[in-house]
């Protein structure tokens, strides 16, 4: 690989130069805003979802979601429920970061498309950066389907050591 065929996302870069590089004339610089979560981040484990038709959780899924953190002995006070619809990237790394999360759990969303530069495969707990991520299809989904139901299971069990 030629170092000039090097791709670095903007993630990359601001962990690369934390500092300025250039200073701007401008003091007005937007700041881009947080991304609104539900519960209390208190154990710093995030669940990134991808729902267009609702905030955050139908009803149903709030519900199985609700039952699948009581067997992890969690409360939705421990995590913080991210709804990443129609959100860039490196949007999602930096809130990722600003909730100084341990472990994220992304339900019915790929690796790739929360600007991460590895990929993995569904059931998969997956060391990078200082943090566990497991990728897991939706919740609805793993609602409708045992196995899948099954498959998550073991690796809560590993990612909580229940």
């Amino acid at each position: 690989m030629n170092l000039n065929d090097i791709v670095l996302n903007p993630y990359m870069l601001t962990e690369l130069y934390p500092d300025v590089l250039i200073q701007s004339q401008n003091k007005n610089i937007a700041i881009e805003p947080d991304l609104k979560y539900l519960g209390q981040n208190a154990k710093r484990i995030a669940l990134l979802i991808n729902n267009p038709s609702v905030p955050f959780l139908t009803d149903s899924e709030f519900s199985f979601l609700t039952s699948i953190l009581t067997a992890c002995k969690l409360s939705l006070a421990d995590v913080a429920l991210l709804n990443i619809y129609k959100t860039e990237p490196d949007a999602i790394l930096v809130q990722l970061n600003k909730l100084n999360s341990d472990k994220v759990i992304m339900l019915g969303v790929d690796p790739l498309s929360t600007g991460l530069p590895i990929n993995f495969p569904q059931f998969q707990l997956q060391l990078f950066d200082k943090r566990t991520y497991l990728y897991a299809p939706t919740l609805e989904d793993l609602e409708k389907d045992k196995t899948l139901k099954q498959r998550l299971w073991t690796c809560l069990k590993t990612m909580f050591e229940l």
